[in-house]
């Protein structure tokens, strides 16, 4: 009799008018503690994000105040006020369904935002993703108050060991299939890359040829270019149509030709991402622009880019030797190299590993338990401290090791190249760290880098000290550092700390001419 006294007594409304002001102080600390969140995170080089983070800062600060203001009010009111607001919050969610399912959605929404905001923009979405979290838990509590006459029963029998095990696994059955959906849907759909471009505000500055994108149009194209599986030398660009950037099945980004000339010189191009043109259009990436300078210098040739993004030296000497192997040897192979090689070593501690090796550990271990019919449930990161690679590097991150690994792979392309006839110039690419004159863009930038990756910028300078050092009596005359050819050029032209703009590769484009010209006329 006790109990079903206790469930006629029991008045939700009532309930929820003595519980609103412990609710609103609920959501409120969410929203204090986001707030400070925003306020502690650093400043963005991007005045565009930057803004983005100020108005949300200024905004979630509006209803931090707006929130305790209403605690406040709620404090004041008389017990018919709040009886009233309860009496209306119960009405709109009488029906267990329609409550069920607005819980339902507000977890969705979590889902989603996790994995829609993965490695986005964390100063902006982490405090986000934590106010939706809380407020969805805030939410469920707020349905269980208005319908805990129905859902006492089921927590009642929650209390038996194999009904709690049971709830449990249907908790975490309805999780995973929620994930589960949510991932295939975004993956299909393409809404994650192009969101990741939408919030990528990197200024960019294109050559005036009157179709020129915004910055932001550039990176919602370059956010859907991806890549897939090379032999030896792990990936290449996957092919890709677009307005600004167009990739052919083989994965070679376009080049447009400047001569009909078919016995004109091949001249091909191997580097990183800065090579491949990242941040710039198919017609102003620095192989592009090469080809059109050679052209207006009555000097035509057939320039091809075999650059690919993220490569280290190690993988452009493999991509160099299967040209070779398939009898495809052009006259200049012009290999543009130096950041990938040290960034990689800071970030492994081992000279001479790709980029992100720890990807393609995780591929092999993820591949060996999905085969022997083992679930994988959450995101795979293999512990690689344990792996032995000293087969292929010498387990140091020292500028000697990594100067000698680079000319230690210039040497072996430089046979390849000998072997097949093919002659070879080999560039030291420049990096924000030598350009004295810096923007407040850029500086903020290095600011960054410095702040975040301290020792990185020292270790890059003494690569590049010791191996000009080491060339400094070499009499080929193969190689060209452009680590200065910047430093004193006031223009903003670094979006990161390596990339550059359109102008940017026009000015590098200026400084191979002539030592690509010498290099073809050498005997």
């Amino acid at each position: 009799m006790s109990n079903g006294a206790g469930e006629r007594q029991y008045d939700p409304a009532a309930t929820l008018a003595r519980s609103l002001v412990g609710f609103v102080v609920s959501a409120w600390i969410p929203l204090l503690v986001a707030w400070i969140l925003l306020l502690l995170s650093p400043a963005s080089p991007a005045q565009t994000y930057e803004q983005i983070r100020r108005a949300m800062l200024l905004g979630v600060g509006v209803a931090t105040a707006l929130t305790l203001i209403c605690g406040i009010w709620l404090t004041r009111r008389s017990e018919t006020d709040s009886a009233k607001l309860a009496q209306f919050i119960v009405r709109r969610f009488s029906s267990p369904r329609q409550a069920l399912l607005a819980v339902l959605l507000l977890l969705e929404s979590c889902v989603l935002s996790f994995l829609i905001f993965r490695d986005i923009a964390p100063s902006i979405t982490v405090p986000f993703k934590f106010l939706l979290v809380c407020w969805t838990v805030v939410f469920a509590a707020l349905m269980l108050t208005i319908h805990w006459r129905a859902a006492r029963g089921a927590i009642s029998r929650g209390r038996v060991p194999m009904a709690l095990l049971g709830y449990t696994v249907v908790a975490l059955l309805l999780l995973t299939v929620l994930t589960a959906l949510s991932s295939r849907l975004l993956g299909s759909s393409g809404i994650y890359e192009r969101l990741r471009g939408a919030l990528d505000y990197r200024p960019l500055a294109f050559i005036d040829d009157g179709s020129a994108p915004s910055s932001r149009e550039f990176w919602a194209e370059q956010s859907t270019v991806l890549v897939r599986w090379l032999p030896y030398s792990y990936w290449t660009v996957a092919p890709f149509e677009g307005a600004y950037i167009n990739v052919d099945p083989s994965g070679r980004r376009h080049t447009p030709s400047y001569t009909e000339d078919s016995e004109a010189p091949n001249i091909y191009f191997f580097g990183g991402s800065t090579m491949w043109g990242l941040g710039a259009r198919d017609a102003y990436a620095i192989p592009a622009q090469v080809g059109q300078l050679l052209a207006e210098r009555d000097y035509p040739a057939q320039v091809h880019s075999y650059a690919q993004t993220g490569y280290v030296s190690w993988q452009d000497l493999l991509l160099f030797q299967a040209q070779l192997a398939l009898d495809n040897a052009p006259k200049l192979a012009v290999f543009y190299q130096g950041f990938n090689d040290v960034y990689a070593a800071y970030l492994q501690g081992g000279a001479g590993l790709t980029l992100r090796e720890n990807l393609r550990v995780n591929d092999v271990e993820l591949g060996r338990l999905v085969r022997s019919g083992q679930p994988v449930l959450r995101p795979f990161d293999a512990d690689i401290s344990d792996y032995d690679w000293s087969l292929v590097t010498s387990g140091a991150a020292a500028p000697g090791a990594i100067a000698e690994r680079w000319l230690a792979n210039r040497r072996l392309i430089r046979a390849a190249a000998g072997e097949y006839g093919v002659r070879v110039l080999f560039v030291w690419q420049p990096a924000l760290f030598a350009k004295a004159a810096r923007t407040d863009v850029e500086q903020r930038i290095l600011d960054d880098i410095e702040r975040q990756q301290p020792g990185f910028v020292d270790l890059y300078r003494g690569v590049v000290s010791i191996a000009r050092e080491e060339l400094a009596g070499d009499s080929t005359a193969d190689t060209v550092f452009l680590t200065d050819i910047f430093d004193d050029v006031s223009e903003g032209l670094f979006f990161d700390r390596v990339h550059i703009t359109e102008i940017g590769n026009r000015m590098v484009a200026e400084s191979l001419i002539d030592p690509i010209l010498n290099a073809l006329a050498a005997p």
